[in-house]
Formats: C-alpha cells, structure tokens, sequence
C-alpha cells in the first residue's frame, strides 16, 4: 500500500517536472517568435513578450497623463478644459522622432484629434486656398524648428495655417496657393538645408520657400557650431557601441550639452562662428533655391532671451537673461538690414504684455497669428 502511494507521489513530481519543461519550452518559442516581430526594442524590457505585452495593454487602456494645462487654459481661454488637456495630451504622444536618412530624423508619423504628421509633414488647416481666376498656384514651402513646426498648438494654430488665412483675407482675389509645413523640432538652418536639398533632388519645385530660425542655430549651439543633429551623441552611442552590444546597455542622455556654453573655446570666438555658420547655410539654401526656381525668404525668430521687456513677469516663458542672444542677435539684425531676402523679427517681444508664449519657449496662438502676418507682410506675393 505505501509503496503504491510513493510511486503515485513520484509521478505526480515528474509530470510538474515535465510540464514545467514544456511551459518553459513554450515560452521560448513564443519569445522567439515575437522577438522576430519586435526586432527592435521600443522600451526598457529585457524581453520582447513583456514589451509586446506592454504595448497590448497601452493599445486597450490607453495611458493618463497627469499635465498641468494652466498655459494653455490662459492662451487658449475659448476652449474648454478638456480640448485643452487633450491638444497638452497630443503634444506629448507626438513628440517622438523616427531616423530618416541626411537629415538623421523626422517626426513620427501621428494621426490625432488635433495633430497630424506624416512623411516629415505636419498637416496645415487650411492647406490651399482656390481662386478660380488664378492661372497657376504658389507651393509655399516652411522650414524651421519647434516654434514653425508648431509645438503645443492645433494644426490649425500653427504658421503656415495662420499664413494661409491671413492670406486669403489680405488677397481675396490672389494667386492660388498651398502650404505645406516642413518644420521639425530641433532642426536648425543647417539641417533645413539639407532637407530642402533632398526635397529638390526628389523634384520638389517650391514658388517660395520660408525659413524661420534663430533660437535652435543660437541656443543649441553645440550641434550648429559642429553641423550635427541634436541628437547626434545618440545616434553615436548606436555605431560605437549598440551594434556591438546587442541593445544590452543604456543610452547616455547627452541633451543638456547641446546648450552649454564651451570650456575650450573663446566665447566670442565660438559666438562668431556661430554667426558664420548660419550665414554660410543661408547662403547654400540661396543657391539650392536658385537651382529649383524657388524664392527664398529667411526670417530670425522672436526668442524669450532676446529684447523681452516683459520677460521676468511674464508667468509661462523661460526667465534666463544671461544668453548668448545678447551678443549674436544685434549682430544678425545688422546684417539683414543689408539682404532684402531677410527679415528679423528678434524685437517682436519688444513691448509685449499679453501671453505670447504657451511654455516657456513655443509661441501662443496669438503670438503666431503676429508673427504670420509679419511674414505675410514681408513677402512679395504678387510679383
């Protein structure tokens, strides 16, 4: 009787052993086979089941955010809570970036309530005004950072949207024309070239192009100072040593170098070629615009740090006030007195008193409806 009983309680251990092996076994092939599909890692798991699992999870139970929306319900007070923590909560999922060849990355692909991105794009709302009478439509092509890009405002919120309306109010009996809104937060002139180089060699013919810079080329000025991306330390830790590592070390965040000021170079020298640089890229986009057929138009930007009187009480923008925009600035704005093609906009700020910033660095609505009009203004529409 006992001895029946032990041989009982034997294979009861062998058949958890067994089964044990082949959920084990089961798992393996499961994370072999997924492993296949998530070739490469979104997140911080070590195994690409959980991450799958993970993202399973976030598709059906989509994620909260817990955002402080006071900016916007003071920029946007016509709109409701909910809008506004919804165009907060957009701006946040948005803001991701894909590799992109020379220009070494673009906004990913998004399809929102009130934010939509596709092929380095952001949608314009309205994208093209019609006139019947018209015998040919302008392509208005803009080029820029965050700030023409249109950080933490609707589509149709953003510049080249603004411009499209103002226009048609201002030449209700104008040229047909079409926007469309090539700007990328953390581009600079420098890759802005490069991008319209490429638009070109892919038989984009622009009847004008606008370029709206001044804050990326002067205050991430470690990348324009060398002609890197912003993310080119990343794009480094990925050569020298994620391709040998199998993804099994983490990457070093090396963003706030992009704004420290340089121990080894002169200040006024490293200022002075910062100045060069930009110019020398404008000047390549004349050229790259003068193949195509296109008008270009550059403009410098209104900055926080720059001729802000208002600056220390307004209660959203960035307080610094040591900036190297101090000394560069005045130096550009010399110089554009001299080109027609460029226009700087840096004393916008001058005598401000509303809310012309919904964070501390990106235009309101408001604000961008000046700034267009200001650009609308500057352009020789119908020559």
């Amino acid at each position: 009787m006992n001895k029946e009983k032990k041989n009982t309680r034997i294979s009861t251990g062998k058949q958890i052993l067994y089964s044990t092996i082949a959920l084990l076994f089961l798992f393996f092939i499961i994370e072999g086979l997924v492993s296949i599909y998530v070739y490469q890692k979104t997140g911080p798991e070590k195994l690409a089941t959980i991450e799958t699992l993970r993202n399973i999870k976030s598709f059906f139970i989509p994620h909260k955010f817990d955002l402080d929306i006071t900016n916007h319900n003071l920029t946007r007070p016509d709109s409701s809570h909910s809008i506004n923590h919804r165009i907060a909560e957009e701006s946040v999922l948005s803001n991701k970036f894909i590799h992109e060849s020379w220009v070494e990355f673009r906004n990913l692909d998004f399809d929102g309530t009130y934010m939509h991105m596709k092929n380095s794009m952001r949608r314009s709302v309205p994208e093209a005004f019609y006139n019947p009478s018209s015998s040919d439509t302008i392509d208005v092509y803009f080029f820029g950072g965050s700030t023409m890009f249109g950080f933490n405002v609707l589509d149709n919120e953003t510049i080249p949207s603004q411009f499209l309306r103002l226009y048609k109010e201002k030449f209700p009996n104008g040229k047909s024309i079409r926007v469309f809104n090539y700007g990328t937060p953390m581009y600079y002139s420098y890759q802005e070239l490069i991008l319209l180089s490429n638009l070109i060699y892919n038989d984009h013919h622009p009847g004008i192009a606008i370029f709206l810079d001044g804050i990326n080329d002067f205050w991430f000025a470690t990348a324009s100072y060398y002609r890197q991306s912003y993310f080119s330390y990343i794009f480094r830790q990925v050569f020298n040593r994620g391709l040998r590592s199998k993804g099994e070390f983490q990457f070093v965040d090396t963003a706030s170098n992009m704004f420290m000021d340089p121990k080894n170079i002169p200040l006024n020298e490293y200022n002075e070629k910062l100045v060069f640089n930009y110019f020398e890229n404008m000047e390549n986009i004349r050229l790259m615009c003068d193949l195509a057929g296109t008008k270009p138009y550059f403009f410098i930007q209104p900055s926080p740090f720059y001729n802000y009187k208002n600056q220390q009480n307004d209660p959203i923008c960035f307080k610094d006030t040591n900036t190297r925009f101090n000394a560069i600035y005045p130096i550009v704005k010399e110089r554009s007195e001299k080109n027609e093609d460029f226009v700087f906009l840096g004393d916008m700020l001058e005598n401000e008193k509303g809310y012309p910033f919904i964070d501390g660095l990106h235009y309101s609505p408001a604000f961008i409806k000046k700034v267009s009009l200001r650009i609308l203004d500057e352009i020789k529409m119908e020559e």
